[in-house]
């Protein structure tokens, strides 16, 4: 089934995702914002996750990712974890995740995004819809984010997104009805796999009142990233110590907030360095860094690649027939 399932996926030409593409779409927040069709917003792709840096970051949407091929590691918050092939990986709205690099791991998988909003009545979180969602808004420090093969579930799952590729894009009345249909079998076959964990919409709006409590520091910094950002100001923005705000930041993000803020930059960066002809010197002062040989350090850091060879691995990458 599983096999068979990928097969007719591809051949529905599900759209295939790049790491450059999601690098550009995540703003200061850490907040990944996808490009829904604003009146149905599901989307399916096709993702490889490899050796590529991706900053720390979050989503409003839901995500579900199979692994058709291979095997990838992901940090969620301070945690690892690991998908392998056949394996079901699972994260709402309110945990940082990213990839991270363990030698030459490769994952092939598909992606499902999609808006909670889908599943509400009326545009609120009632008991149904909380129902269908718990897997979703009961992920805490200890939740168990990735169904493994041997359970059976991950190829039931990939036969309901099979089908709902085949109605996608859901134009019409009687395909956006199968789509949340097909959704609602992915939610109730989760629903019983989760089905102790305890805590439910209690743990996602204690997460979401902690993100918010950051928000004014996140729009600061989108703002004056180009410009130095010290500590202090950080805590002010949010009115807290210092002590108490390195210690909340990290436990919200998954990092602490000299790293968040670097990598936002850097993000910056990389996309500067592909979208632009400026200079190493001139794109390091834009995004904030006091000297290009510190950007250089904290750049290969975070990528694995100075700015240089990015710039040339991305734009080979893209020039390519």
């Amino acid at each position: 089934m599983p096999r068979r399932s990928i097969k007719g996926l591809q051949e529905g030409r599900i759209a295939r995702t790049s790491h450059a593409m999601i690098e550009s779409q995540i703003n200061a927040e850490g907040v990944h914002v996808w490009p829904f069709d604003a009146a149905f917003p599901l989307d399916i792709r096709f993702l490889v996750i490899d050796q590529h840096s991706v900053p720390m970051n979050r989503h409003d949407y839901f995500e579900l990712v199979y692994g058709y091929s291979g095997e990838a590691t992901l940090q969620v918050q301070d945690r690892n974890v690991v998908i392998k092939e056949g394996d079901l990986f699972i994260v709402g709205s309110t945990l940082f995740h990213r990839p991270i690099q363990r030698g030459r791991a490769r994952l092939e998988a598909v992606v499902v995004y999609f808006l909670p909003e889908l599943i509400y009545r009326d545009g609120i979180i009632d008991q149904e819809s909380a129902d269908y969602l718990m897997p979703f808004l009961a992920q805490d420090s200890s939740f168990d984010h990735v169904v493994r093969s041997e359970t059976g579930l991950p190829p039931r799952v990939l036969h309901w997104i099979a089908q709902i590729q085949k109605e996608l894009p859901a134009t019409s009345t009687e395909a956006r009805l199968s789509v949340k249909t097909y959704l609602r079998m992915i939610l109730m076959l989760l629903g019983k796999h989760y089905r102790n964990v305890p805590g439910e919409k209690d743990v996602f709006e204690r997460k979401r009142r902690d993100i918010d409590r950051l928000r004014p520091l996140f729009e600061f910094m989108d703002e004056h990233y180009t410009e130095r950002i010290s500590l202090d100001e950080s805590c002010s923005k949010v009115g807290m110590s210092k002590s108490h705000f390195k210690r909340f930041f990290r436990g919200v993000t998954g990092q602490t907030f000299i790293t968040h803020l670097s990598r936002f930059r850097i993000a910056k960066a990389q996309a500067l360095l592909v979208s632009t002809d400026w200079s190493i010197a001139e794109i390091s002062q834009d995004v904030g860094f006091c000297s290009q040989s510190y950007f250089g350090v904290v750049f290969q850091k975070f990528v694995h690649m100075s700015p240089q060879q990015y710039r040339k691995h991305r734009l080979s990458t893209r020039d390519a027939p």
